[in-house]
């Protein structure tokens, strides 16, 4: 595995791939996935080097000292699932279904700015423990 200083900080994994599908890898700090994974057995998340796996087919979400599919997570993961609702904001809880509702249905929003008005999309700070990517 490749590393990179990004910014000059922690080094960013360039080739990282999901032990399952081989696929590409993003890092993810290690507290997000504390945050979103299930604790079935109170043991907690192994502390460890984490990666998401990118692709939409693959049940593993995550991967690193110990890998996790989609049923291990407390969220649903929006681009590994196929029917709606799916996630678009985790802080705020807003879905597919909900910004469709206010564009298509009530026709209340055209733009980026009116749905974030109308639904509270994109506007919260806690992405760092609420959503999969960390982001």
């Amino acid at each position: 595995m490749q590393s990179v200083i990004f910014c000059g900080n922690e080094p960013v994994d360039n080739g990282a791939q999901c032990p399952i599908c081989r696929g590409p890898g993003e890092r993810v700090p290690e507290i997000t996935v504390k945050s979103l994974v299930r604790d079935y057995c109170g043991h907690g998340v192994p502390d460890g080097r984490y990666h998401l796996c990118l692709s939409p087919d693959c049940p593993v979400v995550y991967f690193g000292p110990i890998v996790y599919s989609k049923s291990d997570l407390k969220v649903r993961v929006w681009f590994k699932e196929k029917k709606s609702p799916v996630t678009v904001c985790y802080c705020r809880g807003v879905t597919d279904q909900e910004i469709i509702k206010h564009v298509a249905e009530r026709k209340c929003c055209c733009t980026f700015e009116e749905v974030q008005a109308h639904t509270g999309a994109n506007t919260g700070r806690e992405c760092l423990t609420k959503n999969p990517s960390g982001k």
